[in-house]
């Protein structure tokens, strides 16, 4: 694929949400971790978690996960994959593993999976707008989870 030289700048900065995501994630920093999606912004993280529609939901959502729920966290973000439907909305497939440490001393905890993004550029640059979490798999996660769809000629 070839990108234009504003594409290759706007991709630059989607990756750059997208490691700080996980920096604000695993620093506890749940107000930072709200400031990179819309006012309007739509969580689906799958399995039993709520949808969380709007800043406020957001706040509430990261408050309990990063800090009553464990105790550290490490998030890696890989194999990006961007598109641009028009000059003001992005797309991103991205590869997540995540580290978990819970405060009430169960067995840390690996999740792998995929976010889906959707991206729109405001006036404080790129944010994300969607976003839908589901898993590839996990070693002693600790709640429900929703599963990607494998494709294959045997399906």
């Amino acid at each position: 694929m070839t990108y234009s030289l504003s594409e290759l700048s706007d991709r630059q900065e989607i990756v750059d949400l997208l490691s700080a995501y996980c920096r604000a994630i695993d620093d506890n920093r749940p107000e930072d971790v709200v400031s990179l999606f819309t006012e309007d912004c739509y969580l689906d993280y799958g399995g039993a978690l709520p949808i969380v529609e709007g800043r406020a939901a957001a706040t509430k959502f990261f408050s309990i996960g990063t800090d009553r729920l464990y105790a550290r966290s490490a998030h890696f973000v890989s194999n990006v994959e961007v598109a641009f439907p028009s000059e003001d909305e992005a797309l991103a497939i991205s590869y997540v593993n995540a580290w978990h440490e819970f405060h009430d001393h169960q067995p840390d905890a690996w999740i792998f999976g995929r976010y889906s993004d959707e991206f729109s550029r405001t006036d404080d640059g790129w944010l994300i707008n969607k976003r839908t979490f589901r898993s590839m798999g996990d070693h002693n996660w600790v709640g429900e989870m929703s599963y990607i769809e494998r494709m294959g000629p045997h399906r």
